[in-house]
């Protein structure tokens, strides 16, 4: 039997993924069966079996990959040096700009339920929003440090709040697919932006 590339080992891998990634986000973890999985992909039983033994595997590997966009659009924000209002305000375009965003939003929201009956899944995805959150935690701090934000909140309790911005994005958007980024993304920046003074006005 000839040998086949590392390649085209991990293109069929994600291939499945993908076809799985589709019908969760359709019907859910728990009403889609392998066999469901199989006939989305195209393939045989015994290609999908090689890459995953059972369906919990599949769950578990797209509710990581679910996690890890989280991770990947925060950080991404975070490499920049714009104000700190002006980087949150931008998570939810950036989210959009992953593609497939309903799909993603859909299995965001599945993934959170899960992890609340799967004690593995649970730890995997902590580690994964403790990426986010640490990240969030410097940026907080690095703001502080250039008066963007009040010196007197706790970064760490400041990054699980900005963090629940993205994450009620994402639950909104599972409900709501017509939810607009831009206009979520311009509310948040105006609750999160220091308030200028009116001329004649003081904000103290």
């Amino acid at each position: 039997m000839p040998r086949v590339s590392a390649e085209y080992l991990a293109a069929r891998r994600e291939e499945i993924l993908d076809a799985a990634a589709r019908r969760f986000a359709a019907d859910g973890f728990h009403r889609t069966s392998m066999q469901d999985i199989i006939d989305e992909a195209g393939l045989s039983p015994g290609a999908v079996y090689r890459y995953f033994r059972a369906k919990d595997e599949l769950i578990e590997s797209i509710s990581v990959e679910a996690m890890g966009h989280i991770e990947s659009v925060v950080s991404g924000g975070i490499d920049g040096e714009e104000p700190l209002a002006d980087l949150i305000a931008g998570l939810p375009a950036a989210f959009d700009a992953l593609g497939r965003t309903d799909e993603r939003a859909r299995l965001a929201v599945q993934t959170w339920g899960e992890a609340l009956r799967n004690p593995p899944l649970a730890e995997a995805l902590a580690a994964r929003l403790a990426n986010v959150r640490s990240a969030l935690r410097d940026r907080i701090a690095t703001a502080q440090r250039a008066g963007e934000v009040d010196p007197a909140a706790d970064p760490d309790d400041a990054a699980k709040v900005l963090l629940g911005l993205l994450q009620g994005y994402l639950l909104q958007k599972a409900w709501d697919p017509d939810l607009d980024p831009a206009d979520f993304g311009r509310a948040a920046r105006v609750l999160i932006a220091p308030r200028q003074a009116m001329p004649g006005h003081s904000i103290d």
